[in-house]
């Protein structure tokens, strides 16, 4: 299954666009029309030598000096006198949500607004785009995760971000981004979610309406198909429960597969086809088809998974090599490692 390239999001995740370099594995489990960007200001990559600072929460302040207009769908930003600067990363709740906390772990749906603060040019608007953002906390710019770490999901906030957190790195990663590496950051932040865009994974505790499958240590998994109507929801059925930490979105995980087709059971792939080693891609970062991501996150590794991913939750309308349009696809993945 090759793996996706990461679609870049602007300077949001300066950390996740490393990811977009990640070549074809033996596992394909993204769509074709998936491309890599071309370089721009929006869309720079990290460096070895640019080290994200820790993510803690942001310092709490007035931001005096910035002022929020627009309306909630359109919002715009103001410096009202610039340059605008701060030697430490600072947040404002303009509005307070009332879902959950979002932690380190999480991933987030959100829209963000960027200006820069000498200047007090917009660089990024995902909120014009109507393009709301999903990436894991610890991969959004560090500034921006600071001023999301700890806040309820429904919240707007403010946030200011120290050089050190945002236009070092931004500057250090793509020259041609036209930052300067001391400037402050300011960002207009609305979370929307904690967790992924769509419909949940459904994980199911029976195995009625799902096909029999077998696998054994070593080997390509088969699958006896079922006369049951596929599920329209991607959904996750655990063969067997790990002993091991939860996987969480961001990290790269190393898996044993074999991917079948609903319909018939016929074998389209398999890590045991391309070598004894398992095959390591990262997940929850929208590099594998939203099955995976959304099924496999939040699993132990040791386990073993039956994914079942229906064709909005895989390759779509378009066929790919050995797995026709619309198809709904069947897994089993053992959780051999993540880190």
């Amino acid at each position: 299954m090759r793996l996706r390239t990461s679609s870049a999001l602007a300077l949001a995740a300066v950390p996740a666009i490393a990811l977009s370099a990640c070549g074809s594995g033996g596992a394909s489990t993204t769509t074709s029309t998936t491309t890599t960007p071309a370089p721009s200001p929006s869309a720079p990559a990290t460096p070895a030598s640019a080290t994200p600072p820790p993510i803690t929460p942001a310092a709490k302040g007035d931001l005096a000096g910035i002022t929020v207009g627009g309306t909630p769908a359109k919002p715009s930003l103001k410096v009202d006198k610039a340059p605008f600067t701060t030697k430490e990363t600072t947040a404002k709740v303009v509005t307070e949500g009332t879902g959950q906390v979002v932690k380190k772990t999480d991933m987030v749906v959100a829209n963000a607004l960027f200006v820069s603060g000498k200047t007090g040019k917009t660089l990024e608007d995902t909120f014009a785009a109507n393009q709301p953002q999903q990436i894991p906390v610890n991969q959004w710019i560090p500034g921006v995760a600071k001023g999301m770490l700890g806040q309820k999901v429904g919240s707007r906030m403010l946030i200011a971000m120290a050089p050190a957190d945002a236009a070092t790195l931004i500057a250090q990663g793509n020259p041609q981004s036209g930052l300067a590496a001391d400037e402050t950051l300011v960002a207009y932040v609305e979370i929307q979610k904690v967790g992924f865009k769509g419909e949940a994974c459904k994980v199911v505790t029976s195995k009625e309406g799902l096909p029999e499958v077998t696998a054994a240590d070593g080997k390509a998994a088969t699958m006896k198909p079922t006369t049951a109507a596929a599920p329209k929801q991607a959904t996750a059925y655990v063969l067997k429960e790990g002993t091991g930490p939860v996987v969480n979105a961001g990290q790269t995980l190393s898996s044993h597969y074999t991917g079948m087709l609903w319909t018939n059971g016929t074998k389209f792939d398999s890590s045991y086809d391309h070598g004894a080693e398992p095959t390591p891609f990262p997940i929850g970062v929208g590099q594998v088809i939203p099955a995976w991501d959304k099924c496999l996150t939040g699993q132990k590794v040791g386990s073993r998974v039956l994914v079942v991913a229906p064709p909005a939750e895989a390759y779509g309308a378009k066929a790919q090599d050995k797995i026709p349009a619309n198809s709904t696809l069947v897994f089993v993945v053992d959780l051999v490692k993540a880190q």
